[in-house]
């Protein structure tokens, strides 16, 4: 949706030059040095490649350019139950084990931004409103909840995880930055847990998973909370593409992430915290 991938394949193996459209060359290097610290704390992520004169980033066409080594696997439109413990066990441990002696410049990217609020303000009144403002009102305190900041993944979803037997790759880090990481598990929660419906079997294996990465218990009600703020922002950026005519994945409509918000709050009492 926001970025140009291109497979290439070169002497020294198969690689991914990504062309970061939306990042300007500062922040492309902070990005840079975001993936490349993830890397080295052993988190799943694809290797960067350096430039043969040192540093991580170039540039074409005015955009700033990144390569990373390809990774082969596969990218299912729903992540297999069996996976979703693992995914959330990695998602923990690398909060758990990539914050120390971090820091990063990179903007948060889970709030509301301008445009956001814009799209939030100027929605024509009905359903999909009411709920998207009385939503907002109710959890909009989320992101000022206190809490130690982590590096976050900030876009758990299906097709940004590669899996690899019984092992699973994390792929585009854009949306990261240091952040507080119960936002981090919302998203998941949203991404891993239902396309048209909340599955409560699907959020136990994956806040399982993660309570054991990372080695620290969930508030459910602020994890709950913070999946409704998720959903919100999602909906009003897919609203926002829907009347630019920006052609959406199937499943991927604003009205569908109303939907499983819904469904979410209704069973979160299913789930025993």
């Amino acid at each position: 949706m926001e970025n140009t991938h291109l497979k290439a394949r070169t002497a020294t193996g198969t690689v991914v030059v990504t062309v970061l459209n939306k990042k300007t060359p500062e922040q492309a290097e902070e990005y840079a040095r975001f993936l490349r610290h993830l890397e080295l704390a052993a988190a799943p992520v694809p290797r960067l490649r350096p430039l043969r004169d040192g540093g991580w980033v170039t540039q074409f066409g005015g955009r700033p350019v990144i390569v990373c080594d390809f990774v082969d696997g596969l990218s299912p439109v729903r992540l297999p139950a069996r996976l979703v413990h693992e995914a959330g066990f990695l998602l923990g441990r690398v909060h758990r084990t990539a914050a120390a002696g971090f820091d990063s410049a990179l903007r948060p990217h889970l709030r509301l931004n301008d445009a956001d609020a814009a799209t939030l303000a100027s929605l024509p009144d009905g359903p999909f409103a009411r709920w998207a403002r009385s939503t907002w009102q109710a959890v909009g305190y989320v992101p000022e909840h206190d809490g130690p900041v982590v590096p976050i993944h900030g876009d758990l979803f299906p097709d940004n995880i590669v899996v690899r037997g019984r092992s699973l790759v994390f792929l585009d880090w854009e949306d990261g930055s240091l952040d507080l990481p119960h936002l981090d598990v919302g998203m998941a929660l949203l991404g891993l847990c239902g396309r048209r419906a909340f599955s409560s079997r699907r959020a136990g294996r994956l806040l399982a998973g993660y309570q054991q990465g990372s080695g620290t218990a969930l508030n459910g009600d602020l994890v709950r909370d913070a999946a409704l703020y998720a959903a919100v922002l999602v909906a009003l950026r897919r609203h926002r593409w829907q009347q630019e005519r920006r052609r959406l994945p199937a499943g991927r409509s604003a009205a569908a992430m109303h939907h499983l918000a819904a469904s979410l709050a209704d069973r979160w009492p299913q789930l025993q915290l």
